[in-house]
């Protein structure tokens, strides 16, 4: 790549114009292209000249774009990009980590409802009831001195480590490779330490059922792939004491839903937080929807009103690489699938 040669930029995301323009400032060879749009038509006359395309959704065919040699996601979940000829010829880089603090606060606020009877405490209000058995039914389990354990120890499994080790609690993790983690994966400014210092044992994959045997709490944080689909099942769900609360923040995918319904029916686990589901929406006719012992959302704990700022930044980061030469953040491993 000379350097002086332009670079044309395609973002179809519906930035503020600021931050169009935080990216344009980067360097005078960028030629930005804002086009906000779902729709692929508005995209077509574009296609053949874009090198560097910003997008959630929509990616052209190879034919389509002979220049395109990089898709930076504006989410950290690629799979619905992985179906498309084109990432296999470009570098793909997602948006991990953007999210990360607001669901690790939605990890820790869903175990606080749990433990301290919020949606009773609603149920209860709506009704207006003041029950002569409060001080039974409404004892809190506390956070403090139980055990955590974090399928997947990336972005997300790190700033979750980093609030529930404020809490007093001991955490566990599994991770595929168990050396130190990338330095290529973006991460916040000033970052805290959230790294081996917070885990109290680091198990691999293939040691899931040994880790799952020590926690009082289970976070699914990991991509979803071929291997990690339906990785929590019956036999997983058996692996857990009996008291075991499940939280899946990750894909539905990931866990087997009409295992985990059972697991919540027979009262083996004694609940689960729910942000995804096999199907989205969830089914109407679906069980979890009036299990009492599960707080349901629908698949938006990476919200926050910073996420675009943060992507921005992100993608800012990474078109300063682009520009140089050196390695992109969260770029992805096409054979693993994340």
């Amino acid at each position: 790549m000379s350097s002086s040669e332009l670079i044309r930029v395609l973002v179809t995301q519906p930035f503020a114009p600021k931050l169009i323009q935080s990216i344009q400032s980067i360097s005078s060879r960028l030629k930005i292209k804002h086009i906000p749009t779902k729709n692929p038509e508005d995209l077509k006359k574009y296609w053949a000249t874009v090198e560097v395309l910003y997008t959630a959704k929509l990616v052209p065919k190879p034919e389509q774009a002979p220049r395109l040699s990089w898709i930076q996601a504006h989410f950290a979940g690629i799979e619905h990009l992985l179906k498309h000829p084109i990432t296999n010829q470009v570098h793909l880089t997602t948006a991990s980590g953007v999210g990360a603090k607001s669901i690790a606060e939605y990890v820790i606020g869903g175990l606080l409802s749990l433990n301290h009877h919020i949606p009773g405490f609603l149920e209860h209000q709506s009704k207006k009831i003041w029950s002569p058995k409060r001080l039974q039914i409404f004892v809190p389990s506390e956070l403090q001195n139980t055990t955590l354990g974090i399928i997947g120890y990336g972005g997300i499994g790190q700033e979750i480590a980093h609030l529930a080790n404020a809490f007093g609690m001991k955490i566990l993790v599994t991770k595929r490779d168990i050396s130190e983690p990338s330095i290529n994966s973006w991460q916040f400014p000033n970052p805290s330490k959230i790294q081996q210092d917070l885990v109290a044992k680091l198990y691999l994959p293939e040691h899931l059922h040994i880790m799952l045997k020590h926690c009082d709490y289970i976070v699914a944080a990991v991509p979803l792939t071929e291997k990690t689909k339906h990785m929590i099942s019956s036999s997983e769900f058996s692996a857990m004491k009996k008291g075991t609360v499940l939280v899946n923040i990750s894909r539905g995918k990931v866990v087997d839903e009409l295992a985990l319904i059972n697991a919540l029916q027979t009262g083996h686990l004694r609940g689960a937080i729910l942000d995804v589901f096999e199907t989205e929406p969830l089914d109407v006719k679906s069980p979890l929807w009036t299990l009492p012992n599960v707080i349901l959302s629908p698949h938006v704990s990476g919200l926050t009103p910073n996420y675009d700022q943060r992507a921005v930044e992100l993608f800012a980061n990474n078109l300063e690489k682009y520009l140089s030469g050196q390695p992109l953040l969260n770029e992805v491993n096409i054979i693993r699938g994340y």
